[in-house]
């Protein structure tokens, strides 16, 4: 896993932990694990981890179905 934050020392896998644990905002990835609470240089890529995420979850509510 790639590092995300370096001022921290947070890696990606941390970060996507945190998202699939209701984190939704930078703010909110920075109170679980402090990851993009100091030089803000790792918020593209917080942004990106976060587009991917609600990308991945829209597709999921898409393909749900009831067999009747």
């Amino acid at each position: 896993m790639a590092m995300v934050c370096l001022c921290y020392g947070v890696n990606e896998r941390r970060v996507k932990r945190e998202i699939d644990h209701g984190a939704t905002t930078i703010e909110e990835i920075a109170e679980r694990c402090q990851a993009g609470g100091c030089c803000q240089s790792c918020h593209p890529t917080l942004d990106q981890l976060l587009a991917e995420r609600a990308t991945a979850t829209a597709t999921t509510r898409r393909r749900r179905f009831v067999i009747a």
